[in-house]
């Protein structure tokens, strides 16, 4: 794709836009890839949203999230006994 060449798209009557091909294909744009998009003047700015890279995720089991879950709801009930208390009505 030639830089600085135009393409002509269309507004959909539910407000989409198609990314023509060429574009799309230059900056690797794929179903799902998510774009930020932000008003400069008269002009709309896409831009594809950085998202973190799904090395930085892990595989957590019940071991380690067993221990938050429950610490969780250890607070949760210490947090409606104290409301209860101080007489507020829980449902």
């Amino acid at each position: 794709m030639p830089r600085g060449e135009w393409y002509r798209t269309v507004i959909s009557s539910k407000g989409q836009v198609v990314i023509p091909k060429p574009v799309r294909e230059a900056l690797g744009l794929k179903p799902g890839t998510v774009l930020k998009v932000r008003v400069e003047g008269r002009r709309v700015i896409l831009e594809p949203a950085s998202e973190p890279p799904e090395e930085i995720f892990v595989q957590a089991g019940s071991t380690v999230t067993g221990p938050i879950v429950e610490e969780a709801k250890k607070l949760s009930d210490k947090a409606k006994r104290l409301l209860e208390d101080l007489g507020a009505r829980l449902g």
